[in-house]
């Protein structure tokens, strides 16, 4: 068993399941009225007893729900996690940075407690509850202070807000030369989940009104990168495999209870796992076109979807756990080769000299 471990170099809390917004295509379904959170104490217990087994982990992310709602606890956990050695990420709307002197004041407080990195979201849906305006504040106030900042603007083909109304904004120009150094703008896939707004995307022209160009949307294939490098926890004291955007949607990929098992039993038990370890070694989409082709079914065209949709497509169908399963013995020794060298990889990109001992 442990010649198929991957340790994890990440540790990520989705710290509340409350939100400042509520948007429509909310992954998780976050808004201000949802309380779920993990406590100050509990967050610290899990730093603890991750770091007691994985030396490999270098970063704490907090994400949510909005984990600005944290308040004082948000600067306690950040605070305790940089006093462990580790790397700080927070994600974030913005709804905090009102103007810059305010964004200024609270993350200059953050930073003196450890932080070390920020993302921002925005995007058509983020900006009907959180002004534009913030965002720029708050990667004004975050690269003066020498923050790492990446911004994650929402991409689809319905999309009026774009990467370039950030890249060009005059506010910003004085940034110029932190570019792809200290400021990471970029058009993250956004995926709808109510079904309105599917049915509008699929009916869309691929052409945007505010570009002179056709819109291209930039689909992630190949293999699930998520999987594998993260012990995530959720509100609910879950571990789940990954966190991408459909993962609270899909039960599969719900690892077990925190307060009942172990991390390190949790996290390690889904490398017992043969389709959680296809999905990181060639990805969703390989995956449904096979359980396609065995029910003699045709192919489906995933060009414009996202990839954690494919994932949705091959776990809402019974059929095709059943074809997997059926077929777990023809598929296992070719996957399993490609694990094992795509394994070696990451050992020799990432130093786990000292977890191999």
């Amino acid at each position: 068993m442990k010649e198929l471990i991957i340790p994890p170099v990440q540790l990520t809390f989705i710290t509340t399941n409350k939100c400042t917004a509520s948007c429509q295509n909310c992954c998780f379904q976050c808004n201000p009225g949802n309380n779920n959170k993990l406590t100050l104490s509990e967050m610290k217990q899990y730093i603890d007893q991750s770091l007691e087994v994985y030396n490999t982990i270098k970063l704490l992310i907090l994400t949510g729900g909005e984990c600005f709602t944290l308040g004082k606890d948000m600067n306690c956990i950040i605070k305790y996690a940089s006093s462990k050695g580790l790397y700080i990420r927070v994600v974030t709307n913005g709804y905090w940075a009102t103007s810059f002197d305010k964004a200024y004041k609270i993350l200059h407080e953050l930073a003196g407690a450890g932080l070390t990195e920020i993302n921002f979201s925005t995007g058509d849906e983020h900006q009907m509850w959180i002004p534009y305006d913030n965002i720029v504040y708050g990667i004004m106030a975050a690269l003066e202070l020498n923050l790492a900042v990446a911004i994650n603007v929402e991409s689809s083909k319905l999309s009026q807000f774009n990467i370039n109304q950030l890249k060009y904004d005059v506010r910003l120009e004085k940034y110029k030369s932190l570019f792809d150094k200290k400021l990471l703008i970029f058009g993250g896939v956004w995926m709808p989940f109510i079904k309105s707004t599917e049915e509008k995307l699929n009916t869309t022209s691929i052409y945007n009104k505010n570009e002179k160009s056709p819109l291209i949307l930039h689909h992630q294939k190949g293999r699930c990168a998520s999987l594998f490098n993260t012990i995530s926890i959720d509100p609910f004291h879950q571990m789940v495999a990954c966190c991408g955007l459909t993962v609270s949607y899909i039960p599969y990929l719900r690892l077990g209870s925190v307060k009942k098992y172990s991390l390190h039993f949790l996290y390690e038990y889904q490398f017992h796992d043969f389709i959680k370890i296809w999905l990181f070694t060639e990805g969703p989409e390989k995956i449904l076109q096979f359980c396609r082709k065995k029910l003699n079914l045709p192919s489906i065209d995933t060009t414009k979807w996202h990839i954690c949709q494919i994932c949705v497509e091959i776990f809402r169908d019974k059929q095709n756990l059943s074809i997997l399963r059926q077929n777990y013995g023809d598929l296992f020794p070719n996957v399993m080769l490609k694990y094992t060298l795509l394994r070696e990889k990451y050992f020799k990109i990432i130093n786990f000299t000292s977890y191999e001992k």
